[in-house]
């Protein structure tokens, strides 16, 4: 009596089992299924920082801040008077404007790295580097980059710029040095040099 006691406990429970296993892949299938009818519901990841690349046949602004792209380069040309830079102030202003950096940043920016307000930078004068941009093929065979022209230079430093610091509340010295590895001491001068271009005549 009692052997045929523990088997119907043991058929009963097996029974149970086997049911509730049915009913967990019923409810896994209609999940599944639930799924696959509203693919709606499943959000794809995105990325929502990164800068919008422009194709080299779009149009592109042709100021920025209310200010044309003539009108920059003029002022960069005539603060970059006498030096090297000076003829270079479009190839900036139309860089920087096609990519919504400020301009006045990446004239900044050069001014600072080859110092030719007073005497060009030797990787400057001998490898159009404008940035002191790392890479290759080195400069001298050594870290900083060489470019066949300043323009290279120029455009490579805007790409940098726009895709690091995509947005114009990064694009300020104050906000980015210390991301772009340098001190207080070297946005305040790039903040010096960007009003003393724009405050030319």
């Amino acid at each position: 009596m009692r052997k045929w006691f523990i088997f119907v406990i043991l058929l009963l429970f097996n029974f149970f089992l086997i049911y509730g296993i049915n009913q967990a892949n019923i409810m896994m299938f209609n999940y599944n299924f639930m799924i696959y009818v509203h693919p709606e519901d499943k959000k794809e990841e995105t990325i929502e920082d990164e800068p919008i690349p422009i194709a080299d046949d779009e149009p592109i602004n042709t100021d920025y801040d209310g200010e044309s792209i003539e009108k920059i380069a003029e002022k960069i040309d005539k603060y970059c008077k006498k030096t090297p830079l000076e003829g270079h102030g479009e190839d900036i202003a139309r860089a920087a404007i096609k990519k919504s950096v400020n301009p006045y940043l990446i004239g900044g920016i050069i001014l600072e790295s080859t110092s030719c307000k007073t005497e060009c930078s030797i990787i400057f004068k001998e490898c159009n580097n404008v940035s002191k941009m790392k890479g290759e093929p080195g400069c001298f065979g050594g870290v900083y980059k060489s470019y066949s022209t300043i323009s290279d230079a120029i455009t490579d430093l805007v790409n940098y710029i726009s895709k690091e610091f995509y947005t114009p509340e990064m694009q300020t010295p104050y906000k980015m040095y210390k991301a772009y590895g340098k001190s207080s001491s070297w946005a305040f001068k790039i903040t010096n040099y960007m009003e003393g271009i724009k405050r030319t005549k």
